[in-house]
């Protein structure tokens, strides 16, 4: 049943924000400019004639490494929705999703901050080790051989639909414990979330993520249901029964936190694959040098990592004074953005920062995966990840040369989160073993 009300406060929200985009992007304002420009790492570029930059609206905007990272790391920095401080804003934020309904982002470990992220993040986090993360490899090595195996040599194939998406899917499902018949599902309710992660883009495309958050949410309620009367040996199971100093987590918390977890292991890692491959066809050398010397995947990895920067910004609101790199100061509720993808491209840290480089000895520096306390929770599935599937792949297919597009290539949607939607290639001649 569609709630009235509720869809009047959306539709409110997306024509008056749009409408005060497009007038802030008119006066060069960066609050506009952001929501509007075609290039992102221009936009980040663009500014650095301040560590801190102020739009008209009353947030702040940076691309500074150092201010990022102190940001990132400070625990007076709130990875929460900001409370709306006037009925202007309330429009602009939108509507909260209705209490008794779970959310993939609002009821997930990202949104949480202090004790409340530390009772969620503390049993979730030895799923995540790197020591653990070795122990799928043999999963992941058999899920990448295989979708490799099935790529074409004579005819296009889409690299992102058959190569990238599948494989991290796969794993990030079996960590959960989701049913193999269900990944496709799956993987269309990843994609709807994740290209709304910024706003929705109409009524229809919020009926759409609705709709995807209320099913994935309903889908691992009855799959945790199932877990607590019948364990079995996946994170589901584990964070159903753990007990920390006394306490339990509430289903709540459990699938909200599954579900951002599907997200995030899926969105960042599907599309590091897909937008490092085509920056891989662009520099040929280095393509040529990583197919010829696969011990060089890792350092490619880190770099792709920093050049592409999957996650383009993030926000944060300062719940106290937030003293900040160049003697600005965040004020108490203040909203900052930081452009992940202009830290990334620092000149202070990184030497000629837009040129792509798989021998930079700093690229692990980098701030794709964030820092501090909300550092990514699967940064090394996705290394591991990106090293297993690009091996396989320059292994059957090591003639680079013979690589070309064969047809150009679909960015997503989205604006936070950067990547491709399709990758079609011919791939020359397979080597089989």
């Amino acid at each position: 049943m569609i709630d009235l009300k509720r869809e009047a406060h959306v539709g409110a929200s997306m024509g008056l924000f749009w409408a005060i985009t497009r007038a802030y992007s008119l006066l060069g304002d960066p609050g506009g400019r952001l929501e509007t420009c075609d290039d992102l790492v221009a936009f980040a570029d663009s500014l650095r004639t301040e560590p801190v930059v102020r739009s008209r609206g009353g947030m702040f905007y940076t691309s500074s490494y150092d201010v990022c990272a102190t940001v990132l790391k400070s625990p007076a920095a709130s990875a929460d929705i900001p409370e709306p401080r006037n009925p202007l804003e309330a429009i602009l934020l939108g509507p909260m999703p209705p209490a008794d309904r779970i959310d993939p982002l609002l009821d997930a470990i990202i949104t949480k901050d202090g004790a409340d992220h530390t009772r969620i993040r503390k049993p979730v986090q030895p799923a995540f080790t790197h020591r653990v993360m070795q122990s799928w490899r043999e999963a992941a090595d058999r899920v990448a051989e295989q979708l490799v195996d099935a790529l074409p040599d004579d005819r296009p194939v889409d690299l992102v639909k058959d190569w990238a998406a599948p494989l991290p899917m796969a794993v990030i499902c079996e960590i959960l414990g989701v049913p193999f018949a269900d990944r496709d599902t799956f993987t269309e309710w990843g994609n709807t979330l994740a290209e709304g992660l910024d706003r929705p883009r109409s009524l229809g495309h919020a009926r759409s993520m609705d709709a995807a958050s209320a099913q994935l949410t309903a889908y691992l309620s009855r799959l945790l249901h199932q877990r607590r009367s019948s364990p079995e040996d996946d994170l589901l199971s584990t964070l159903a029964q753990v007990e920390l100093d006394g306490e339990t987590l509430t289903d709540r918390d459990i699938v909200g936190t599954a579900s951002f977890i599907l997200l995030a292991g899926f969105e960042t890692t599907v599309n590091l694959l897909g937008a490092g491959t085509q920056v891989l066809m662009e520099h040929r050398d280095q393509f040529a040098e990583v197919a010829a010397d696969h011990d060089l995947i890792p350092a490619m990895t880190e770099e792709a990592l920093r050049y592409v920067s999957p996650v383009q910004y993030t926000f944060r609101t300062a719940l106290a004074p937030i003293d900040l790199p160049g003697g600005s100061v965040l004020g108490e509720r203040d909203t900052i953005v930081l452009m992940l993808v202009g830290a990334n491209r620092d000149p202070s840290v990184f030497t000629d920062p837009h040129r792509f480089d798989i021998h930079r000895d700093n690229a692990r520096r980098h701030l794709a995966f964030g820092f501090g306390v909300h550092h990514c929770l699967g940064a090394a599935l996705a290394r591991m990840e990106a090293e297993v599937a690009w091996r396989h792949l320059l292994t059957r297919f090591p003639d680079t040369k013979a690589w070309r597009l064969a047809g150009e290539p679909v960015p997503n949607p989205g604006r936070i989160i950067h990547g491709l939607r399709a990758l079609p290639v011919r791939l020359g001649a397979a080597v089989h073993a």
